[in-house]
């Protein structure tokens, strides 16, 4: 039952054993391996059992309660043994945990970029850091920008703002009591005391 327990609460640990787990005030470091004992090449997908190497992979997890969460993983490296295969050796890549290169699970990308996509860079990065997530505003912007979810941006048409500008300026000239600017057409960079006939001045405004 314990040891069923944390795949029930954090279901994308589900692929790996808990070897240990370290706590700190304002850290929880959780130790694991892959409990597979094989893996699928990513170019041609025949699976290898061959371990090239192994090292340690560092990710970022989603926060429990208030304390950052940080996963030490022990991953491998394999041999692929297709002739044609293009790879001689891959790295695994554990289902919901790991993509290739990445410092964060993909849980957490998703909530990152959530924020991002709502906050944007400074409120997004107060927001992560109450809640245990340690990022900077510089890469929450780059999280907004770089969504795939995020909607493209409106085009601007000119013509249209243009359009929506004189309108503004009719009603408040039109609702207004004071004297109405000199319109665009009757400038001919003359001074304001030589206008032409039929323009009214600013000068009566001071």
């Amino acid at each position: 039952m314990c040891r069923s327990a944390p795949r029930r609460l954090l279901p994308h640990l589900a692929g790996v054993t808990l070897d240990r787990v370290e706590q700190t005030p304002d850290l929880i470091r959780l130790h694991a391996h892959p409990r597979a004992t094989n893996a699928a090449c990513p170019a041609c997908g025949s699976t290898s059992i061959r371990v090239h190497s192994r090292y340690r992979r560092r990710l970022a997890d989603t926060a429990l309660g208030t304390r950052r969460t940080v996963i030490d993983l022990h991953v491998r490296r394999f041999f692929c043994d297709t002739p044609a295969c293009e790879k001689r050796t891959f790295a695994e890549q554990i289902t919901g945990l790991t993509t290739p290169y990445a410092r964060r699970t993909p849980v957490l990308r998703h909530v990152l970029e959530k924020i991002a996509i709502d906050l944007a860079d400074r409120p997004g990065a107060r927001l992560a850091r109450l809640l245990g997530l340690l990022i900077g505003r510089s890469t929450m912007l780059r999280l907004s920008w770089c969504c795939p979810t995020r909607p493209p941006p409106h085009p601007v048409s000119w013509g249209s703002t243009t359009s929506r500008c004189c309108a503004a300026i009719s009603t408040a000239r039109s609702s207004s009591t004071a004297t109405p600017a000199p319109p665009s057409s009757c400038w001919t960079g003359a001074r304001p005391n030589r206008w032409p006939p039929g323009c009214v001045t600013t000068r009566g405004w001071r």
